[in-house]
């Protein structure tokens, strides 16, 4: 009988805003603890929340074998691993430098209303194996999600600063809530047709995954099924699932299994080929395709495939290098969907009108679609790195679409 063990430990930190002002503190602490053991082609597992008890839960773990779940166990051997990104901000500065930020916000950006919240956190991961195998991933976070609301405007809000950090720059943030600001101020307009559309990762993939995922593909669901080897996207395109700290904040390098790719990026797709599926160690043996490091388990779970966070290889330095055309810039998008031929689109509620790389105001509600194969194909134009709002420390895809009204 073989066993596995990780203990997930969360602690955060959370403020609300409310009016532009911090209104309340919050820190939470939160554990969490699987085993599973390995005997005869079946697997059982248990899970607890709070402190971590190995003899509790390794018999509990033995128990449930006899629910008969199979799942062959392929436990790596000695491999030993650690990873620490270190603080952010210092817990005891945190309040002070948010109030510090917010003072900032209202006198730089007198017409919105911010609210919501800012936190901290700090994932400590740990998995440990029979076999002697041990990995410890220690990464920490600064998330924002402040709303904006044009005072006045009955809208809930109309947009936000939303994104998860590795740095904090005072400076940085407010030069980029600024330009924001200015641009939201400045309407302008766009004339249908079809033009360069610069968004991140989520906003087209985010929808699309569920192509890759192990049981759409092997079922021949998938829009990909099949074509594991091929060239299916543009030469431009490399598309990975990111565990790497570095980019994907506060993320655990290694997946449910205690598996973790080169460079903590497991490639799904380089340059244009399609070369894994999201997957785990049963399924991968189940529907013969490759291994890949993306396994994902509730705590108390079976693994099954997962998805961390979506990685797109920079192919420029800047947007001017990827076009200097007239440009759409979404920043809020929802609702959007993809057909099961491919079809994408999706409605924008905020976009910025794009000229020689440089934001130049507001666009009017507008509507954004494509083809799927044609938007990661002959019209994918690339991406780059921290473009348009470096504090965010976003990636900017873009593809040719259709802009409509």
């Amino acid at each position: 009988m073989e066993k596995e063990k990780m203990i997930w430990r969360n602690s955060s930190v959370s403020l609300n805003v409310t009016a532009g002002k911090i209104d309340s503190y919050r820190k939470n602490e939160e554990t969490k603890n699987t085993v599973r053991v390995y005997d005869d082609g079946k697997i059982g597992v248990a899970g607890s929340l709070g402190e971590f008890d190995d003899g509790r839960l390794t018999e509990a773990a033995k128990n449930s074998l006899g629910y008969g779940i199979e799942y062959t166990c392929e436990l790596n051997a000695n491999r030993k691993r650690e990873e620490e990104i270190g603080d952010i901000i210092p817990e005891k500065e945190f309040m002070p430098r948010m109030h510090a930020l917010l003072d900032r916000f209202s006198t730089e950006c007198p017409k919105l209303a911010v609210s919501n919240k800012i936190n901290i956190s700090r994932l400590s991961s740990s998995y440990e194996n029979s076999l002697g195998a041990s990995l410890l991933s220690i990464s920490n976070s600064m998330e924002f999600t402040l709303l904006f609301q044009n005072k006045g405007s009955g809208n809930l809000f109309d947009y936000g600063y939303c994104c998860s950090v590795g740095k904090y720059d005072e400076d940085a943030v407010m030069k980029d809530c600024r330009l924001m600001y200015d641009a939201f101020y400045n309407p302008v307009d766009i004339e249908e047709g079809e033009y360069p559309v610069f968004m991140t990762a989520g906003d087209l993939l985010g929808t699309t995954v569920t192509q890759f995922y192990a049981n759409t593909y092997a079922s021949g669901a998938s829009l990909l099924s099949g074509k594991l080897g091929e060239r299916v996207f543009s030469e431009k395109f490399t598309f990975c699932d990111d565990r790497n700290p570095q980019t994907a904040h506060g993320s655990c390098f290694f997946d449910d299994e205690g598996e973790f790719a080169e460079g903590y990026r497991q490639v799904l797709v380089k340059d244009g080929v399609l070369k894994s599926i999201l997957t785990c160690k049963q399924l991968s043996r189940m529907f013969e395709l490759p291994f890949a490091a993306t396994a994902g388990a509730a705590y108390d779970g079976v693994p099954s495939f997962g998805f961390n966070s979506g990685y797109i290889k920079s192919t420029a330095n800047s947007v001017r290098e990827i076009t200097s055309d007239k440009a759409v810039l979404i920043v809020e998008a929802g609702g959007g969907d993809m057909t099961p031929d491919g079809h994408f689109a999706t409605p924008v509620q905020l976009a910025f009108l794009v000229e020689n790389g440089e934001i130049k105001g507001k666009l009017p509600d507008i509507g954004v679609s494509g083809e799927y194969f044609d938007l990661l194909g002959k019209d994918y134009l690339g991406a780059a790195d921290n473009a348009f709002f470096p504090s965010m420390d976003m990636t900017y895809m873009a593809c040719r679409m259709k802009v409509s009204r």
